[in-house]
């Protein structure tokens, strides 16, 4: 039974293509907030076509690990706290897709990440893009950015749209990630939205002038932060910001 995916097809298909080279004998990958179990699935096909065991690659883990349908592997429970429950050094990937939003602790889940990675190690999450540039218009007009509506406490509302509790740009992840320790960090688009093309195109000078003049402004009020973050300053209105559905952050533990 083929599992389906509460994600979109190309937010997937990114994220395996990524997976895909640490399948091999003797690598261990964390699903973190395995929902159903789509990629715990794929990852564990691919595992079986060259003769891997899939219980010994995938290891699932999810708050509600009932939910979890792919029988060939074990889903380890999990609490809200963003804990990860396995040793220093264990991992040689792990995967977040579109789950961050759902937590409270988004921060302490790259600590953790950092430290059951191996040296060496990938991390890929996946998040809404908040900042795309429909979003922005949703979020001027309206006071709530796409994909983000007004938040619900009800727990069986927990893992749908209502259920994304934590509205954090591309910036404030990459902070974190940066801060628990990883590097080489790089932003993927899963796919661009053409609407919001659409709109790029139209603004694109305006776009270009408003970058222009608040990396004038910040590096005038602090320009050591400016130093710190100019590369983010262009990036934040780059066409991977403005038109992508969500984005998608690879880095690594140094070895």
């Amino acid at each position: 039974m083929k599992i389906n995916s509460a994600s979109h097809f190309s937010t997937n298909d990114k994220i395996f293509s990524f997976l895909h080279p640490v399948v091999k004998k003797g690598a261990k990958i964390l699903d973190f907030g395995a929902g159903k179990g789509h990629m715990a699935q794929r990852i564990g096909e691919q595992a079986k076509q060259v003769n891997l065991k899939p219980s010994e690659l995938i290891f699932p883990c999810e708050v509600e690990p009932d939910c979890f349908l792919y029988d060939e592997v074990e889903c380890t429970s999990i609490n809200l706290d963003s804990k990860i429950p396995f040793e220093d050094n264990y991992f040689d990937a792990v995967y977040a897709i579109e789950v961050l939003e759902h937590t409270s602790r988004p921060y302490d889940f790259t600590v953790e990440a950092f430290r059951v990675l191996k040296p060496g190690g990938v991390l890929i999450i996946s998040v809404p893009n908040m900042i795309h540039i429909l979003s922005r218009f949703s979020l001027f007009f309206s006071g709530f950015a796409s994909m983000f509506p007004p938040p619900s406490k009800k727990q069986k509302n927990a893992g749908r749209i209502s259920g994304h509790i934590m509205p954090l740009s591309f910036p404030y992840f990459h902070y974190g990630i940066s801060k628990a320790g990883f590097r080489d960090i790089i932003i993927i688009s899963d796919r661009y939205k053409k609407s919001c093309l659409f709109w790029y195109i139209l603004l694109y000078p305006v776009i270009k002038l408003s970058s222009l003049f608040y990396s004038r402004k910040l590096k005038k009020y602090d320009s050591e932060v400016w130093e710190e973050n100019i590369a983010l300053v262009y990036e934040m209105n780059s066409i991977k910001i403005l038109c992508s559905r969500s984005i998608i952050l690879k880095s690594l533990k140094p070895t």
